[in-house]
């Protein structure tokens, strides 16, 4: 099954630094901070949120068309995606300006602190006079904000099922453009600070969004994640990875592996659990396109998290 994948990509340099933020930054001088945090441990990786996506969705065997800007340096990441089977005919490359890339400084609490230069971001993708073909679902994930804007209504005239994922984006879009993201969405995608933001920008309440999209999807770290229906709330469990080296793209293998679950046409439970369990593979190494694993791995993994098998 082919899926479409807009959103950002970029190199990701991944830092870590052994201590907390908090105990660096004084209270009521925040107004001239100047701090600097030693982190002995660097990882460079590819990223963005399009790429992360469509990595690991490319590990679950399907076949992932990447909707995004690159620049003239993107000759090695081009070169990366095409062995991992993604798509690359639809990246629109500018030569004038480099990929964008994301400096990306961890805690020990996994507090984050992020710096992003856009590159060829900056400028809006061309929307496909004809859409890729065979598509079963897409995603619309932080990028160009002029994108975010279109995309969601390039989807809904091709009745290609799509879900909204504003992340980084929703303090740049206004809150008529987030209720244009989410009406006529498969579904709403955030973390739970991200969840009160929207809410927040757009004035309706979480009854109010489903009325315009079939779910709303919020992840909670460790403790899992929670899936809103007009039906009712459905509490994830989190799925256990055997250690935890960097948080970074946890939330985008979750997005990729609920995608999945939902293709398969699983109950919303096991396709949430089973995000959560692709979201174990990427903390577990530095990166965000560093995690590897097999169908049947992952088969494994969920048979002793959840105690039952994945549905054939």
């Amino acid at each position: 099954m082919r899926v479409a994948v807009y959103g950002s990509l970029a190199y990701d340099r991944i830092l870590n630094f052994r201590g907390l933020f908090a105990d660096h930054i004084i209270p009521g001088k925040t107004h001239q901070l100047n701090v600097s945090f030693f982190a002995p441990v660097m990882k460079e990786s590819y990223g963005g949120t399009a790429g992360n996506v469509a990595y690991s969705l490319s590990l679950l065997g399907m076949e992932p068309v990447i909707l995004s800007r690159a620049g003239n340096d993107f000759a090695q990441y081009r070169a990366w995606l095409t062995t991992n089977g993604i798509g690359t005919n639809t990246i629109e490359v500018d030569e004038e300006v480099r990929t964008a890339f994301a400096t990306i400084l961890t805690d020990e609490r996994d507090n984050q602190i992020a710096a992003f230069y856009p590159g060829a971001t900056e400028k809006p993708y061309v929307l496909p006079q004809q859409e890729p073909a065979d598509i079963t679902l897409s995603i619309v994930g932080p990028g160009n904000p002029s994108d975010m804007k279109e995309f969601p209504e390039y989807f809904r005239g091709k009745h290609i099922p799509f879900i909204y994922d504003p992340a980084q984006q929703i303090p740049t879009l206004s809150g008529d453009d987030l209720k244009n993201g989410i009406r006529g969405s498969r579904a709403l995608i955030s973390n739970d600070y991200e969840l009160a933001l929207i809410m927040e920008k757009t004035g309706w309440s979480e009854k109010d969004i489903l009325k315009e999209t079939d779910m709303v999807v919020t992840t909670l770290g460790g403790e899992g994640s929670n899936i809103q229906t007009p039906d009712g709330s459905l509490t994830i469990p989190p799925g256990k990875p055997k250690e935890v080296k960097d948080p970074t793209g946890a939330g985008d293998a979750y997005r990729a592996g609920f995608m999945f679950g939902l293709l398969q046409e699983w109950p919303l439970p096991t396709v949430g659990r089973f995000a959560g369990i692709i979201a174990c593979y990427t903390v577990e190494t530095y990166g965000t396109q560093t995690h590897t694993f097999t169908v049947d791995e992952v088969q494994s993994r969920y048979r002793e998290n959840f105690n039952e098998d994945l549905p054939t």
